[in-house]
This record gives C-alpha cells, sequence and structure tokens, in this order.
C-alpha cells in the first residue's frame, strides 16, 4: 500500500462529521500531485514547491522515519532547534520496546 493510501485509510478512520477532517484531507491530498523524473530517474521538484520551501541552490534531505522531507538548509535549522526547545520543554517518553 503506498504511502497516499496509508493516508487515505487513516482518515477513512475518522468521524464523517468530524471538525478535523476538511482540514485534515485538504492538508494531505488537495495539493498532492504525482513528480516527473528526468532522463537519468531524478525526480524533478516543480517549481511553486521549489519557491514555497525556499529552496534556490541548496537543499537538504531530512530523514521522517518512513519518509523524508526537504529543506532549505536555513530554514531546517531553525526548525530542528525549535523542535530541540519544544522536546525540552515536553520532555516526551519515547519506549522503543513492546
Amino acid at each position: 500500500m503506498s504511502r497516499m493510501e496509508q493516508l487515505a485509510s487513516a482518515t477513512d478512520k475518522m468521524g464523517v462529521f468530524d471538525d478535523a477532517l476538511d482540514d485534515l484531507s485538504a492538508m494531505l491530498f488537495a495539493d498532492a500531485r504525482p513528480l516527473a523524473f528526468d532522463v537519468t530517474g531524478r525526480i524533478v521538484i516543480p517549481a511553486d514547491l521549489l519557491q514555497h520551501a525556499g529552496i534556490t541552490d541548496r537543499a537538504v534531505f531530512v530523514g521522517r522515519g518512513n519518509s523524508f522531507q526537504i529543506w532549505n538548509p536555513d530554514a531546517f535549522r531553525a526548525a530542528q532547534a525549535q523542535s530541540l526547545n519544544n522536546l525540552r520543554a515536553a520532555r516526551p517518553n519515547l519506549k522503543i520496546c513492546e
């Protein structure tokens, strides 16, 4: 099952009248699109997405479990610092054994 199918399946489990469903569905699916590949098989990121992310001549690929994100390096450093501050405040308890 593709990642998009997994997301769709998860939203299908929400209540039809759940207030968050419309917002979540719009966030996950409204701007989704297939990506093009160049002749060597590399993904071609559409110009509007590059502009939205502030990516010009450099990018950083950031692992996110089963997926990854592509960031402007400066924006990623700032977001990473904010995440670290959030984690220090929240002090989550991650359990890695069953």
